[in-house]
């Protein structure tokens, strides 16, 4: 699924971005980056939210969930967002991590439940969190990118790094 966003209507946020030093816009930090993972974690909470209200038909049933895949559900910058044609990504995934000193089957679980199987039917549950949630998530970014450049001008301007 490619649907991407343009922030529009930030003419004025973008020039006070360029004018800023490149310490405080750069790589290492600066609003943009911190403002993109805000926007991610509105959609990983409503991923994971999502993750529960499947996991809770299973423990109505009988069954213990571990909550492995619910805990899972994070948000992690790409180290190399230019190959999609951005300065700074952001991605909401399934964490590879071990739990409890063993490999987890959670990428393989979040991937069934997504897609499904020909023996279970598809539980999407990362595609709704992004569809209802990228509005809200785009609002947030711009929200918290002006505040940051913001913050950003109010400390250069008072002469600290």
């Amino acid at each position: 699924m490619a649907d991407t966003r343009t922030l529009r209507g930030l003419d004025d946020v973008l020039a006070k971005l360029k004018a800023l030093p490149p310490e405080i816009a750069s790589k290492r930090g600066g609003p943009v980056k911190a403002a993109l993972r805000k926007g991610a974690v509105v959609i990983q909470k409503a991923a994971k939210a999502n993750i529960r209200r499947i996991t809770q038909k299973t423990e109505d049933a009988g069954y213990a969930s571990t909550k492995t895949l619910e805990n899972a559900v994070v948000v992690r910058r790409d180290p190399n967002p230019q190959r999609s044609g951005a300065n700074e990504r952001y991605r909401v995934m399934i964490s590879r991590k071990k739990y409890a000193g063993r490999d987890t089957k959670a990428v393989a679980t979040g991937r069934y439940l997504e897609i499904g199987t020909e023996k279970q039917k598809a539980e999407p549950w990362l595609t709704p969190a992004y569809m209802s949630e990228r509005e809200k998530a785009l609002s947030t970014v711009e929200q918290e990118l002006v505040a940051g450049v913001n913050r950003a001008i109010a400390k250069v301007s008072k002469g600290g790094r």
